[in-house]
This record gives structure tokens, sequence and C-alpha cells, in this order.
């Protein structure tokens, strides 16, 4: 019934759920073979351990974990109205940045990562390749300018198919936040 709408209607998105991995498939093969013009965001909510390769393979472009907490929702909204080139409107001001961090996945050694774009309440991540799953990460890293390397618990918000990734800060010392915050205004907001 969903192919038969999506062969009818014109979206700009689908949202498939791995509930149903072979229901999934049929429905993302389908959405692929009727698409004429632009290709639709397809959006894959996923439980923490499904395969990403076959994830990304079936044709996602960006996978919100589940279950779906406030945070992993609110962020992941977030990546989809990115993705989909329509301008953010945040809670918390995000400014675009080009920080060298550290990633700390469960307790391996850390990850040299990116930061692309920082907030009071999370960061969109670069790696140099994927990340195992994980129960819990660590961000670490310097604010330009500054000396104090600042560090904070974070859980994983989203995932693309480019490498990238979003964090949400989770438990965060005020004093980090205070430190992110006065960082920020003195930037100019990210467009």
């Amino acid at each position: 019934m969903a192919l038969e709408k999506f062969t009818l209607q014109r979206f700009h998105g689908v949202i498939v759920d791995d509930q149903d991995g072979a229901g999934a498939a049929s429905l993302l093969k389908g959405v692929r073979a009727t698409t004429s013009g632009k290709k639709p965001l397809i959006i894959a909510l996923a439980k923490t351990d499904a395969a990403l390769d076959a994830v990304f393979g079936a044709g996602s472009d960006l996978v919100i974990y589940k279950p779906l907490t406030h945070d992993r929702l609110r962020n992941g909204l977030r990546a989809v109205r990115t993705l989909m080139g329509r301008q953010q409107h945040r809670v918390s001001p995000r400014v675009k940045a080009e920080i060298a961090g550290n990633l700390t996945v469960d307790e391996a050694p850390g990850i040299p990562v990116q930061i692309l774009d920082i907030s009071t309440s999370g960061a969109a991540l670069s790696l140099p390749s994927p990340i195992p799953l994980a129960d819990s990460l660590k961000l670490s890293f310097v604010l330009p300018g500054g000396e104090t390397t600042l560090s904070t618990a974070a859980e994983l918000a989203w995932k693309d198919n480019w490498g990238k990734l979003g964090i949400a800060f989770v438990n965060s010392d005020p004093a980090f936040t205070s430190q992110v915050s006065s960082w920020i205004k003195t930037q100019s907001p990210a467009k």
C-alpha cells in the first residue's frame, strides 16, 4: 500500500523502520525503481545492532537509532533538515567549526575526529573510519584560541552515509557548557 501511494504522489522523504527487515528492503527497492526526477531522502529507523552496510546498501541516506529518545529524534530531525537543504532553526546556536578532537568509544583508545559544527548541546563530526557500536562516547577537544582540553560524555544521535555523525552531549559539566557557549558567542552563526 505504501509503494502504491509513492507511485501516485511525490514525496521528499521516506522513513523506513527496520522492524520488518524484508518489508523495509522491498519498499526501498520499490522506491528506487519508481523514482523519477529527484530522489527522496531515505531515513532508516534502526536498532543499535543493525548492520549499517545493509541499511546504507539498501539506499538509506541517514540512520536514526532506536529506541527513539527525545535527543536522538531531535538531533536526527536536525540532520534531516540539513540533508533536505532547509534552513535550520536551532534551540541552541550552532556554528561551523574546524576543530580537531578525540572521540573515545567505550574504553577503546581515542579516535581522531574533526568537529564540523558545534553547539552547547551537541556536535557534528567527521571520522576517518566508521566507529563500532558503543554504549558510551566521550569527546575531548581544545577550542580555537583556548588552552584547556574540554571533555564531555555523548551519545550517538545520527549517522550518515558519508562518514559523518552527530552526537548529543549528555551530563555535561556546567563549566564545559559555559566555555562552549562563550566561544560560540564570539563566532558567526552557521548559515
